[in-house]
């Protein structure tokens, strides 16, 4: 028995010691890009913290990029052409390597996102995975202005008004059997006047410029 739970020990020792060989700081990063930058990379930085030297695969995944627009990958080797997705790396004991996105916009306004996961060759539970993001809120980010946006006073008996770090362009109001009541063009400080409408509860849509919902929130009419 003492042996079974010596050996279950040593293999979580182990798996735990395997997972930890790869440091990937930060594990999400993002770069703003101007249609006429020629050059825009976001950087992160990939340790091996094992005392042995290793062979790391990494692999780029493109998500979305606009098209025109190209991205590359540089390590502590090379910056690679864009039609490369994958390669090797060695890497010493406590080695740091840059693991950079580089995008060329060539002229275009856009936007892209792109993951790049690299593993200990042979050893795939070290996977670790970073994501990129250009002119795009990383998730966290874009949860917290979510969060941020505020609608008051609620409840309200003829305006309510709207404070958020993200950029409104339209405020739609549906009553609670889905119907449209109201359609608001958003600004800054202003008032949102209901005062014309009955009283009950009401969904209120907030919509960004890109004609996307960013947050409905639940509105009460006195």
């Amino acid at each position: 028995m003492k042996q079974v739970l010596f050996s279950i020990f040593l293999f979580i020792f182990s798996a735990s010691k395997a997972q930890n060989v790869l440091e990937l700081s930060p594990t999400t990063t993002s770069a703003v890009v101007k249609s006429t930058d020629m050059d825009i990379a976001a950087k992160a930085t990939l340790k091996n913290t094992s005392k042995d030297t290793i062979i790391v695969r990494w692999s780029r995944k493109i998500d979305n990029i606009t098209q025109g627009w190209s991205s590359a990958v540089c390590d502590k080797n090379f910056c690679y052409i864009p039609t490369v997705d994958s390669m090797r790396l060695i890497m010493a004991p406590d080695e740091e390597s840059n693991m950079d996105i580089h995008v060329y916009p060539m002229g275009i306004s856009g936007a892209a996102k792109v993951t790049l996961t690299m593993e200990q060759l042979g050893k795939p539970e070290t996977k670790i995975t970073g994501s990129y993001f250009f002119n795009q809120s990383t998730p966290l980010r874009n949860e917290i202005e979510k969060d941020a946006i505020q609608l008051y006073p609620n409840p309200t008996q003829d305006y309510f008004m709207i404070t958020s770090p993200i950029v409104i362009g339209k405020i739609e109001l549906y009553n609670i059997t889905g119907e449209k009541a109201k359609v608001y063009y958003a600004y800054k400080n202003k008032r949102y006047y209901i005062d014309d409408i009955p009283s009950g509860i009401y969904m209120v849509r907030l919509i960004n410029l890109q004609d996307e919902i960013i947050k409905t929130v639940i509105l009460k009419k006195r």
